[in-house]
This record gives structure tokens, C-alpha cells and sequence, in this order.
């Protein structure tokens, strides 16, 4: 599968990269790489899946806790859209 980030998410990683390295910069540009190693995971297609139900219809969502992963999977398209990365106890 091709596993694209959508703009918005790519927003999404920048402030939570900013936020966290407020207070400690390495430790956020490991949360981010973390975040990243889960986003690749969705290219293999035995993974494509793995994620639960999203509370959007059509959506699926990782953890990598704290934060959840939001995409959708085009199977006809072979495509992954990684659309928004939450904090778990954000109000969605």
C-alpha cells in the first residue's frame, strides 16, 4: 500500500513537535519518529488494517500512545491517507 500524509496531519506532527519540544527537544523528535516508524507500518498490506474503527465513518484508528492515528484505507487504490494525529484525551 502507498501511505500518504494529508496536510492537516502534517500540521498535526509540527505542533505536537513544537509542544513537546518546549520543555525537551530530543524527547520530541523521538515521539515524532515513533509516530512515523507506526504511519509506515500501514504500507505493508497485511498491516493496512491493523488499527480499530474511527469514530468517522470509513476511518480507521493507531495508538501510539498518546496519540491516535487517523486514515482511511483505498484498497481499489491501494492507497493509505493518513488524515490527523490526536492526543488521546483531546475532545474529538
Amino acid at each position: 500500500m502507498n501511505v500518504i500524509i494529508r496536510e492537516a496531519a502534517w500540521a498535526d506532527l509540527d505542533l505536537i513537535y513544537e509542544w513537546t519540544a518546549k520543555d525537551n527537544p530530543s524527547a520530541a523528535a523521538k515521539v515524532i519518529a515513533k509516530i512515523r516508524d507506526k504511519i509506515n507500518l500501514l504500507e505493508l498490506d497485511s498491516l493496512a488494517k491493523m488499527g480499530r474503527s474511527g469514530l468517522a465513518e470509513g476511518t480507521r484508528e493507531l495508538i501510539e500512545h498518546p496519540y491516535i492515528i487517523v486514515y482511511e484505507v483505498n484498497e481499489r487504490q491501494r492507497l493509505i491517507s493518513v488524515l490527523a494525529i490526536v492526543h488521546g484525551v483531546r475532545h474529538r
